[in-house]
């Protein structure tokens, strides 16, 4: 059975194959390095079948030993290896986007006196703190932009200082974690693997890095220390003074050739040195690993990231990539994970509440994997979605907690949602021939020992159009928004998790792809005005919708911005609603289809909401002087009476009354 109680990280050897796995730059210096592991065990044909075969009851088991492990990469690979390695069929390529709290917490004794009242990221789920693009404490900012962290002081609108990151230039800060004065850095490290004699890394070399800086001074960060993890980062939460990091790994030190002539017999000789190559491995090279870095960068141990017993196998194999789960403490002296869990499968949607994380791995994640055209290992993949439920309740610990599936594809990480152990799940399935029509469905599932069982559903949502838009909006009510022509908004009853039912629905023209609730029974939707008869999108559409009768819900109000788009449209941290002034800001562009530079428009809409009314605001142009290519904003945030915006070049000022202002700080 799964494991319910989380295990600290066990040191595993280490197999030299760490060391051709692609580094960035050679470390530093390595005193923890373990002896290399010993020879590999003789094949078992019995275990490799067992290992490529569904499992019979439960989703999720266990390895015995790291034997059983191994054996369970090596059969699964070997099943879709061909003349040219692994990586030939593009599976190892990672195409899903990273899909990145609520106030800030505040840690009183860090500065000196708390700033201004500010807007913080916005969230899906109040308590639970987004790793993103830039944060702020209202006395200074702090923005990744172009792979570079940098602090700037509020009041002088002065940059104060570079976060120096162990690795330099090698180590991009992809997204950022604030806690007090303790700034957390999620970055990533990419290095192509070198070949040798003949032979080339299956998979191209990722590290995902954390590190923690001391922000008590602002104007000299201080590096705490910093981990380095080979995988890719996915996304990360943070409830009170944990973050949780999800990360995906591919195997690390599998070698692989390719046919070295144009001859037939050459692809045979490949393929079988392929295989010989991947039953000559050993577990280290399909584990991650983690290397602990001090203030300055050195490496002061490199072990496996976590042990054989803390990674589980799905139902039906999923890949080769191992997904992690891994609990961090932002007060700790240094970014060690204190504990971690595993899965042998690949994982691009995660959703977390106070007390779940949540993890999808799509069909898509499955299709990555198969090596050959027609050879499915399982079942077919492309309408399928299996969810995998983590404990996060305590603060020190990640344990693994159920998982299930659902038919079709999600949006993004709104299609899901937790409490209680009850889960709410958003999907579009495909259509399996051209005869037949998609359509959507919302699932209710609940904890039920390891698996999540479904209680009930509503299906039939939007026959022919796709999801673009879900919003919880509390635990008896969700609205789903499916488009292809016109906007239905679905509202859901879920007060009864055995019984969903469609309450109300409404049809207007486009669609939105964000919701945001902005009073007791008032939803507003940013999305895109369409063409009723074609379905073709004509520009921006902010709608209120009055939902306070959810059998009848209404558009009351619409404003359009012809020849528009937002950023919001994808990545609802690029909203802002400022409840003090009822504003809202909208990060926009407006093209030109002739050209003409003077006719294009890059900066942000605002708008004014209350309970039923719905006001354009100013519209002001945010990008740097002498740019006149019109990019929009891709964060806005408030700071006492000021709307601040971040774009990758720098930061612009306005008052957030009159809107005076322009641009103030370069980024470079």
């Amino acid at each position: 059975m799964p494991r319910r109680s989380t295990h600290l990280l066990l040191a595993l050897p280490l197999a030299t194959a760490l060391v051709l796995t692609g580094c960035a730059r050679p470390p530093a210096e390595d005193p923890g390095a373990a002896e290399p592991a010993g020879p590999p065990a003789p094949w078992d044909e019995g275990q490799a079948t067992a290992a490529v075969t569904a499992l019979s009851a439960g989703f999720l088991a266990d390895f015995d030993d790291c034997q059983e492990l191994l054996t369970y990469y090596q059969a699964n690979a070997l099943e879709v290896v061909g003349p040219h390695g692994l990586g030939h069929w593009g599976w190892a390529a990672d195409l899903d986007a990273v899909a990145g709290g609520a106030e800030q917490q505040a840690d009183a004794g860090a500065r000196d006196a708390a700033g201004p009242d500010h807007s913080s990221t916005n969230v899906q789920e109040e308590g639970v703190d987004e790793a993103d693009l830039v944060k702020t404490d209202g006395k200074v900012i702090v923005a990744a932009t172009g792979g570079t962290v940098r602090v700037v002081d509020v009041a002088t609108e002065a940059v104060l200082a570079t976060v120096e990151l162990p690795g330099g230039a090698e180590v991009h800060a992809a997204e950022l974690l604030l806690h007090g004065s303790t700034l957390v850095v999620l970055g990533q490290e990419h290095s192509p693997g070198q070949p040798v004699d003949g032979r080339q890394l299956a998979f191209p070399a990722s590290r995902t890095v954390v590190t923690t800086v001391d922000l008590s001074d602002p104007a000299q960060p201080r590096t705490i220390g910093s981990v380095r993890m080979e995988g890719s980062y996915r996304s990360a939460r943070m409830v009170g003074d944990t973050v949780r990091l999800v990360m995906v790994t591919e195997p690390p030190g599998v070698e692989q050739t390719q046919p070295r002539s144009g001859r037939l017999s050459a692809e045979a000789e490949a393929e079988q040195a392929n295989r010989d190559l991947i039953r000559a491995t050993t577990i280290d090279d399909w584990v991650p690993h983690r290397q602990q870095l001090d203030a300055a960068g050195r490496v002061l141990s490199t072990e496996p990231l976590l042990g054989c017993d803390q990674i589980s196998r799905p139902r039906d194999p999923a890949g080769l990539s191992t997904m992690s789960v891994l609990t961090f403490d932002v007060s700790s002296a240094t970014p060690a994970p204190t504990s971690g869990t595993g899965l042998v499968a690949g994982g691009s949607t995660v959703y977390a509440s106070t007390d779940r994380l949540i993890v999808a791995t799509s069909g898509w994640d499955r299709w990555l994997w198969a090596g050959r055209a027609g050879s499915w290992p399982g079942p077919e993949p492309s309408n399928r979605t299996d969810l995998h439920a983590f404990d996060i309740s305590d603060p020190a610990a990640t344990s693994y907690t159920a998982s299930g599936s659902v038919a079709g594809r999600l949006l993004s990480q709104w299609a899901l949602d937790e409490q209680d152990g009850v889960i709410r799940v958003a999907t579009t399935t495909d259509p399996p021939g051209a005869s037949q029509s998609s359509q959507s469905s919302l699932v209710v599932l609940r904890e039920d020992g390891d698996q999540l069982t479904q209680t009930g559903r509503v299906d039939g949502l939007g026959v022919t159009e796709h999801i673009r838009a879900v919003r919880y909006l509390s635990p008896d009510v969700a609205a789903v928004v499916t488009f292809r022509q016109t906007d239905p908004l679905y509202l859901i009853d879920t007060s009864d998790p055995s019984a969903p039912s469609v309450a109300g629905e409404l049809k207007i023209p486009g669609y939105s792809a964000y919701l945001h609730p902005v009073a007791d029974g008032w939803l507003l939707g940013v999305g895109q005005d369409a063409d009723e008869s074609t379905g073709q999108t004509r520009g921006l559409q902010v709608s209120l919708f009055d939902i306070r009768d959810l059998t009848t819900p209404r558009q009351e109000q619409v404003i359009t911005y012809p020849d528009t788009w937002s950023p919001v449209e994808h990545d609802h941290r690029a909203f802002l609603h400022w409840p003090a002034t009822g504003q809202v800001v909208l990060p926009a562009q407006q093209w030109d289809e002739t050209g003409k530079a003077q006719d294009q428009f890059g900066g942000v809409v605002t708008l004014t909401v209350g309970n039923g009314t719905l006001a354009e605001g100013a519209r002001v142009a945010t990008t740097a002087p002498n740019q006149d290519w019109g990019e929009p904003p891709t964060r806005t945030m408030v700071i006492g009476d000021d709307l601040w915006t971040l774009d990758w070049q720098g930061l612009s000022r306005f008052d957030l009354a009159t809107f005076e202002g322009g641009w103030v700080v370069d980024l470079p």
